[in-house]
This record gives structure tokens, sequence and C-alpha cells, in this order.
């Protein structure tokens, strides 16, 4: 879901308890709506989120390193390279765009 936009009382509410318009996104991307006008993120919401966030960091992990080269819209190969060989990639790759 998109932000909406602030009323005056909200930006002040926003400042004076310290959260960011980012976190209003994700609390109302990740909340049980309590009715057509309003949102709780619930402990329950909160550990949801939070093991679903530990799996893409894994994920993540495990896919450090990892090459796709797409010609078209078809994945030609996929590889995993060494920490020296992607940095030489990286730095080849920059000089030839």
């Amino acid at each position: 879901m998109s932000i909406l936009a602030l009323t005056r009382h909200a930006e002040a509410r926003v400042r004076q308890r310290g959260l960011r318009e980012r976190d209003l996104a994700l609390v109302l991307e990740a909340a049980t709506p309590l009715a057509h006008d309003a949102w709780l993120l619930t402990a329950a919401d909160a550990d949801r989120e939070i093991a679903r966030r530990k799996r893409e960091i894994e994920q993540l992990q495990r896919l450090r390193g990892c090459k796709v080269v797409v010609s078209g819209d078809a994945i030609v190969t996929v590889c995993h390279m060494r920490p020296a060989a992607g940095r030489r990639a990286l730095r080849n790759g920059r000089a030839t765009r």
C-alpha cells in the first residue's frame, strides 16, 4: 500500500511519537485491518513479518556472489563467482556501460 497523505494533525503525532513516514507504510502493509479505516500491527503480524524477512536474509546470504546472464527474455546461465572474480566483473562491467 502506498503511503497516504498526512493531515497536519497526523504530521504532528508522527513527530511527537518518533515515527517516520516509512514506518507508517510498513504498518499499513503488514498490519491487521480493524475496520475499513484502521489497522493494528499485532505481535503476530510483527512475528510473521520478522520471520519472512529472516528467510529473505538467509536466501540473500546463500545467493551472495550468484551471477545470472540474460539474453533477451531468457536466462542463459547462472554461476557462483569467487569474490575476486566478482570484483573484477564489477570493474569491467562498469567500464563497458
